[in-house]
């Protein structure tokens, strides 16, 4: 008789143990879940806002000269950002970089080489006056890590 009680009682100590391994593997994985949906949708909202920031650039180069006022006279290499005018309302470029909601962007502008063939080349060919490398990069911190999303297009002289 007395055996049996204490058999149900070790019975009872690894029915709880168990049960706590299985709980605290649900809330692991529960915890892993919940990061991973809120690193997913940072990704998205600093996606977002790189092509914003690509469009608005486009803006620009619309409403300006490409080489009086516009994309050739910028710098190479330093970090931008655009903002709008309110009156008249119109889209500039600053030099710097902008904080919205957390996520800080930029936008960095490069020149371009072109081969005889005319394709955008990494080294040699000859530098092109009338297209631009733009690289919009959103940063954002979480859990004391540096995040960065970076998209990269090529902006022409449609109007030459």
């Amino acid at each position: 008789m007395v055996g049996s009680k204490g058999m149900s009682l070790i019975e009872i100590l690894v029915a709880v143990f168990i049960i706590s391994a299985a709980l605290s593997s649900v809330l692991g994985l529960t915890s892993f879940s919940l990061n991973a949906v809120s690193f997913t949708k940072q990704s998205y909202e600093a996606n977002i806002l790189a092509q914003e920031l690509i469009e608005q650039v486009r803006n620009f180069r619309d409403q300006t000269e490409w080489n009086i006022d516009g994309l050739e006279i910028l710098t190479n290499g330093i970090d931008y950002y655009v903002s709008k005018t309110s009156s008249p309302e119109e889209w500039q470029i600053i030099q710097g970089t902008e904080t919205i909601n957390g996520f800080t962007r930029k936008i960095v502008f490069e020149e371009v080489k072109r081969d005889g063939s005319d394709n955008i080349v990494e080294s040699g060919g000859i530098i092109n006056p009338n297209t631009k490398k733009i690289t919009a990069t959103i940063l954002w911190q979480e859990r004391n890590k540096t995040h960065q999303i970076e998209l990269i297009t090529y902006l022409t002289n449609w109007k030459q």
